[in-house]
């Protein structure tokens, strides 16, 4: 005789009721209890070798989902239920690969959304594609400007969100603004800076003093696209991701100088790009969103800059 027991282990506060851990408890008279775990939140990352795909898959792995990261031109995608679809892919060097750019911004993607299965995507573009407006809600008419270096990154991005638009299934796009967090070799802004203000006590400035845009926490970024995750029904098909307010160059450099003791050289003939203050209402009505802020944690990454290259370089 075999007793079969279901325990379905809900997540809290997230109005979720089909995501979960199953637990079977089979009960045999003759050789007695045996149980094993049927963990139903699998998430497949797609690009998890880049700075926030990593943390993500960490992240996930963590707080106990089944993460798969496969290798890009790995057939198996094609071949198994991927689960919930985090894209992380993407890439931004435009004078460098264009081709590139648009391959894995946007056609890798059209090549998941039409020939996997899954049971949500979760596309990650940028705040970027509000450069040079002035309102930055998702909702809002995007510009894209001439003179602007990167415009293919910023169409790329654009031409994957359409696709995200257009898709019948169950596919949302979120715009992450300017990540920041601890990784020695990340080639990110903020991180690449403090890095170099601890590292080499010298950072340049080849912006102008003025210079501002929104900085968010990888760590918020991971939360909120666990939320996205678990909630059965999500209210919108676009979302910022962003600490809601700019913050200026000069004050970056401050807590730098303050912190790492660097010398911060600005260097003449700048041209800035313009960024509107990123709109969270969405983020924050939906998860209760409640962001860190980046001139809070910029001690702390150079506190924790300094001890792992301390550690790394041994020497202290």
């Amino acid at each position: 005789m075999v007793i079969i027991k279901l325990i379905l282990k809900s997540e809290p506060s997230t109005g979720v009721n089909c995501f979960g851990a199953v637990t079977l408890h089979l009960v045999n008279l003759d050789i007695g209890p045996v149980s094993w775990r049927i963990n139903l939140r699998n998430v497949t990352i797609i690009g998890s070798k880049g700075f926030i795909g990593s943390n993500l898959a960490s992240y996930l792995e963590t707080v106990g989902f089944e993460v798969w990261c496969p290798e890009r031109g790995t057939l198996e995608i094609f071949e198994r239920n991927l689960g919930v679809v985090v894209f992380c892919a993407g890439y931004g060097r435009c004078d460098l690969d264009p081709m590139k750019v648009l391959v894995s911004n946007a056609s890798y993607l059209s090549e998941v959304l039409e020939k996997t299965t899954f049971s949500r995507l979760i596309y990650l573009s940028s705040t970027r594609v509000y450069m040079g407006t002035n309102n930055s809600k998702e909702d809002s008419d995007i510009l894209t400007l001439t003179k602007d270096s990167r415009r293919l990154f910023n169409l790329t991005k654009l031409v994957a969100e359409e696709l995200c638009s257009l898709s019948s299934k169950d596919v949302v796009v979120v715009r992450p603004s300017n990540v920041y967090g601890l990784a020695l070799d990340s080639p990110l802004y903020l991180p690449s800076i403090v890095r170099n203000a601890v590292r080499e006590r010298h950072v340049d400035m080849y912006v102008s003093k003025a210079y501002e845009k929104d900085y968010v926490s990888v760590d918020d970024v991971s939360r909120l696209i666990r939320q996205m995750i678990l909630k059965n029904k999500l209210d919108y098909r676009i979302y910022n991701i962003a600490s809601g307010e700019n913050v200026s160059a000069a004050d970056i450099a401050a807590v730098l100088e303050k912190g790492s003791g660097c010398n911060v050289d600005w260097h003449d003939n700048v041209t800035d790009d313009s960024f509107p203050v990123t709109s969270i209402d969405r983020i924050c009505q939906e998860f209760d969103f409640k962001p860190r802020r980046v001139m809070d944690d910029l001690p702390k990454m150079i506190a924790e800059y300094s001890k792992e290259i301390c550690e790394e370089e041994k020497v202290c």
